[in-house]
């Protein structure tokens, strides 16, 4: 009996391990087709974002504004999401060169393209897509090759700066806060598509610009409600990896919270260092030098590693400069913060928490604002704060220093008017100079740029003047990444002058003027409209001015307020 009984135990035991694998097998196999028919779904809705981009941009049909180029998209969009066939990508673009029409453009290429005006040019996947057919992929090239020459609807040069792109024409749909899937689509075809014609930088955002569209349309696809909505917005408008990138109204607080704390702080090495409070919102725990570790029990490294993807910025120091929005808000009206006092106490205090907008007095909170235009330092050393110097100013500050043994020029903050940028080269040079280059959206053949002296034509091509005395002493420029844009600019002027040595860390990376475009929702999505260069054509986007010497802070310099590029920069002159 009970030789039976174990033998019918064993039996029954290779029975359910045999339906077990048989279930195994048929859900994993449901998983694999699942999984290829997501692959094929994201393989299909790429080349339609890229046909559909492609014909915006280029077809006289389409670009001329006659047809309601959204709508056919989200047709298409829908068609493919629902579909059933092998096909849909190819009755979707065939629909959309029959609604095209005949394109009846010459051949047009521009002549003597140098390497400059054409790497962000790219019409390689119409050939090396196997989606298509071949009766498909030849249309589409012909189009490629004989681009619409008159103003495009939906892409212009800029009536107020023709050196970036203007994009007039693009419905906001400004009541779909939360678009069904079609339209967030949508919003990303859209996106991907001005900066695939018309992005200077589009050859350096990191990684392929196809790689960014196959990972953003699933994530499109799946985003459920407002707050995965939003994360996938924030990716996306920081996918271009650009300081000057943003979406605007921004997005953060559906998913740090809109409440923030009262006081200041700098963030150094994931900590955040207290530098400027309200003592009356306050508790005598929080004041300036207190570095808090965490909030609600959650640390700032693993906030500033979860939100990293989220943050628009052209290098590590930006998106760190960009985290100061948000970092430390949340959801509800107090937080409860853990650090360390200066004198190594550690504290658990409650805040309470407000709605702020840094943005409002970003240069309050960063500290890019003193009361100091210029000062002479020990060992007739001058110093002066950039930001500071105008028209009416101007030569009060810089001919006192003519005879100084050197110049300190602070560039940690933002000159809002051109005087000293181009102005402050006439002391400096013994004759005008080019400064920089620049690429500016060809819109005879969209994705091409033309290469050429910045503010050609212009009176502000070159700086400085024929001078017989230029200054002679050394010259220093204070950087970190608080130095951006009209500032990185600057410091380029500056540098056609001999003898000078740049010194902090890393600027923003983020040179040029920034331009945009809509999306659905009546968001605005920010990205840089010209590409900057060195007169030699080296980059500084992502990049930044370049550093002669590297200095960085440390946690003990926020707390005690101590400047360590100006105590190199005396160092280096030999003030000490």
């Amino acid at each position: 009996m009970i030789s039976i009984l174990h033998y019918l135990l064993i039996a029954m035991r290779i029975i359910i391990t045999i339906i077990c694998f048989f279930v195994y097998g048929f859900f994993s196999l449901i998983s694999l087709n699942l999984k290829a028919q997501h692959k094929n779904q994201t393989a299909a809705l790429n080349v339609l974002c890229k046909s559909w981009g492609l014909l915006k941009y280029y077809h006289p049909g389409i670009a001329t504004g006659k047809q309601n180029w959204d709508s056919v998209l989200v047709s298409s969009i829908d068609q493919v999401l629902r579909s059933r066939t092998n096909d849909p990508l190819n009755m979707e673009v065939q629909k959309m060169l029959s609604i095209a029409g005949k394109n009846n453009e010459p051949e047009y290429f521009p002549k003597a393209q140098e390497a400059m005006n054409l790497r962000n040019l790219d019409h390689n996947w119409i050939w090396q897509n196997k989606g298509l057919n071949r009766l498909h992929k030849e249309a589409l090239t012909f189009i490629s090759k004989h681009p619409y020459q008159g103003l495009n609807h939906y892409a212009q040069p800029n009536p107020d700066n023709d050196s970036t792109v203007y994009t007039p024409n693009e419905k906001p749909y400004a009541e779909m806060k939360f678009p069904d899937v079609s339209y967030r689509l949508l919003g990303l075809f859209r996106f991907w598509n001005v900066i695939q014609y018309f992005y200077p930088y589009k050859y350096a955002v990191g990684k392929p610009w196809n790689e960014v569209l196959n990972e953003l349309i699933p994530e499109m696809i799946s985003a459920k409600d407002t707050l995965s909505y939003h994360k996938t917005l924030a990716k996306m408008a920081a996918s271009i990896n650009d300081s000057h990138g943003g979406l605007w109204p921004q997005v953060f607080d559906t998913f740090t919270g809109k409440y923030s704390p009262a006081f200041d702080f700098r963030i150094i090495d994931h900590v955040a260092v207290v530098t400027r409070t309200d003592a009356a919102g306050q508790p005598s725990q929080i004041r300036p030098g207190s570095v808090i570790e965490a909030i609600d029990g959650s640390s700032l490294k693993k906030r500033i590693e979860d939100y990293w993807a989220y943050v628009p910025a052209s290098n590590s120091g930006g998106k760190l400069k960009s985290m100061h929005y948000f970092v430390l808000n949340s959801k509800k009206k107090t937080a409860l913060l853990s650090g360390y006092q200066p004198d190594g106490s550690r504290f658990n205090v409650e805040v309470n928490l407000k709605k702020r907008e840094i943005l409002k007095d970003y240069k309050d909170f960063f500290e890019m604002e003193s009361p100091v235009k210029y000062k002479m330092l020990s060992d007739n050393i001058g110093y002066v704060f950039f930001s500071n110097i105008n028209r009416n100013n101007l030569d009060s500050i810089m001919s006192p220093l003519k005879h100084t043994k050197a110049i300190i020029f602070d560039m940690r903050n933002y000159p809002v008017n051109g005087a000293g940028t181009y102005l402050v080269p006439q002391y400096l040079l013994k004759e005008p100079k080019i400064y920089s280059m620049l690429t500016r959206p060809d819109f005879s053949l969209p994705g091409t740029f033309k290469y050429e002296v910045a503010n050609k034509g212009t009176t502000y091509s070159q700086v400085g003047k024929l001078n017989p005395e230029p200054y002679k002493g050394k010259i220093v420029l204070l950087v970190d990444s608080r130095t951006q844009s009209a500032a990185e600019w600057a410091c380029m002027t500056l540098k056609t002058a001999a003898n000078v040595t740049v010194i902090g860390n890393q600027t923003a990376g983020a040179d040029g003027n920034v331009t945009r475009t809509i999306l659905p929702g009546g968001y605005r999505v920010n990205f840089s409209g010209l590409g900057i260069y060195y007169p030699d054509g080296s980059e500084t986007q992502r990049l930044g001015i370049h550093v002669d010497i590297p200095v960085s802070y440390s946690i003990s310099d926020i707390i005690h307020n101590r400047d360590p590029l100006l105590k190199k920069a005396l160092e280096f002159i030999g003030g000490l």
